[in-house]
Formats: structure tokens, sequence, C-alpha cells
């Protein structure tokens, strides 16, 4: 997958978490959307898409793991957090504008391939587990 179709593909992640509202709360409010009267109902029911499932385990994965907190940081303000500023936010981080990208790349590219594993053994654990189809009394 090159990078311009994982770019996409994380933004869905991103759209799909929205939908949802368990995996990823609402951003901050401006101060005109703070005064709005709070919409209730029922909650979005977006498409279910078992590769996101996947991918947003994988995230979450990577995320819990040390070795990957600095890219997840600048992977979690890139997309959920939908900075405007990178070259001060990268400067707050203490590295530069082209890693700050190539932390989000790189974390992107792990989590993604994580989530084809994931999958590939999620799919192999649930053939193997599969119960036999009862044979018909004669």
């Amino acid at each position: 997958m090159d990078d311009r179709l994982l770019n996409q593909y994380c933004l869905d992640w991103v759209h799909w978490c929205y939908t949802r509202r368990y995996y990823i709360a609402p951003g901050g409010k401006s101060a005109l959307a703070a005064m709005q009267p709070s919409k209730t109902g029922l909650p979005p029911n977006a498409r279910l898409d078992p590769d996101m499932q996947f991918f947003n385990m994988a995230i979450h994965t990577l995320a819990d793991m040390k070795d990957h907190r600095d890219a997840m940081v600048c992977f979690n303000l890139f997309y959920v957090e939908q900075a405007d500023n990178v070259k001060r936010l990268a400067d707050k981080l203490g590295i530069s504008r082209p890693t700050y990208y190539n932390r989000v790349k790189s974390f992107a590219r792990r989590a993604f391939i994580l989530a084809q594993s994931l999958k590939k053994a999620h799919v192999t654990a649930t053939v193997a587990v599969e119960p036999e189809s009862p044979t018909p009394p004669n």
C-alpha cells in the first residue's frame, strides 16, 4: 500500500472511530459550539468494517508499546487531533518537521502490517475452532 492510500485508510479509520464514539471521544469544541444545546439521540450506526476493527486493535497495541510511543504521539496529533501547525508541534516535541511526518507514516505502516497479521491470526484461529456440522439422523 502506498503512502497516499495509507493516508486515506488512516482518515477512514478516524471517521470510523468517530462514528462509534466509543473509540475516540469528539475533540474540543469551539466557544460557539459549546453554547449550543447538546444533541441527544441514538448513537450513529455506521457501516461495520471488519478490517477497521483489526486496524484499531493494531493501533492500540502499538500505542501500549514503549518503543512506539513517540511515533504514536505524532500519529495521534496528525490524524486524531488534526493539528494545524505541524512546525510548532514538531519544535515542541524536539524534532524536525520531516521527522514528524516520518514518524506518522512509519507508525501507520506498522499498524497496517500488524492489522493484517491480526486478521490472519483471527481467520486461522476461527477456522481451526469451527464446530463440525451435526450429522442428520437416519
